[in-house]
């Protein structure tokens, strides 16, 4: 048994369409009622900033004890890699430029509610540092969730964002997969119709070889040996986790710096300029 400690934030966690199958109405149907939950998360949220409990910026830490077993079922198929996954086992998704001064390590599972809370927070912030050529990510994409609370929503969400990386669209398809993240009882995102109806307003990205790679789970043995090297680790026992350039330290586990959007853009400015002189 291990015990994992799964945050939750106060605040607040013309186009080549391939052919559909009867489903993808009831999918679009589940991406409204999606809609209407982050909209009643939003409400709460403004709610909790007038009576001023979202100034407490810090995690909340929950534990919870569960077996390291993950994705134990068979599957013998190979283990492929996304085009451009870094690491020694390319088990890490990178995005920004490649010769960016700062590097950001972040673990994240598209069912966490505290990752969707963070990136409410952090996630404009992140993509700006990237596109002013400052940061490079290193998206370590998890399934802790499907162990939790069972499901394979967390699988099937990151084998998709795999299959977004081989188009060359992974931080598009992150950002619309947390901007429609289900309530985390809610494994809506174990139906591959709506990962593929998530997928219509990010142009160039839902062709019929992204949704082959959907459907058939192309990169799922890829998203199964992610989790199994998180699984070995001790360092980090849960989602969301955040690391400045190499850092032992959780950027959001600091309760004396709470890990607001203008504090991560002092701390990659301060980093860039260390190494850069300017």
């Amino acid at each position: 048994m291990r015990t994992l400690l799964f945050p939750c934030i106060t605040i607040g966690c013309p186009m080549v369409k391939p052919r559909r199958s009867p489903a993808a109405g009831s999918a679009r149907a589940r991406l409204a009622a999606l809609r209407r939950q982050k909209a009643e998360r939003a409400r709460r949220r403004k709610t909790l900033v007038r009576t001023g409990v979202a100034a407490t910026t810090l995690a909340t830490v929950v534990a919870v004890t569960i077996a390291v077993q993950s994705y134990k079922e068979g599957d013998d198929r190979p283990v492929v890699v996304p085009q451009g996954a870094a690491g020694p086992q390319g088990l890490v998704i990178p995005t920004g430029k490649d010769d960016a001064p700062v590097t950001l390590a972040v673990y994240e599972d598209f069912r966490c509610p505290g990752c969707g809370q963070v990136e409410d927070r952090l996630g404009p912030t992140i993509n700006e540092l990237q596109d002013e050529g400052k940061l490079r990510v290193e998206y370590h994409v998890l399934s802790l969730v499907d162990n939790i609370v069972p499901g394979k929503g967390s699988l099937r969400a990151a084998s998709a964002a795999a299959a977004a990386q081989e188009a060359g669209k992974f931080r598009e398809y992150h950002d619309v997969l947390f901007d429609n993240q289900p309530e985390e009882t809610d494994d809506a995102f174990g139906n591959k119709d709506l990962l593929l109806t998530l997928a219509d307003g990010i142009d160039g990205l839902n062709t019929p070889e992204f949704a082959e790679r959907v459907r058939a789970g192309t990169h799922d043995t890829w998203a199964k040996k992610v989790q199994q090297s998180f699984d070995r680790q001790t360092a980090i026992q849960g989602t969301p986790a955040m690391f400045l350039d190499g850092g032992k330290t959780d950027l959001l586990k600091d309760p004396q710096h709470p890990l607001t959007a203008e504090r991560l853009t002092q701390l990659v400015d301060t980093a860039a300029q260390a190494k850069t002189g300017r």
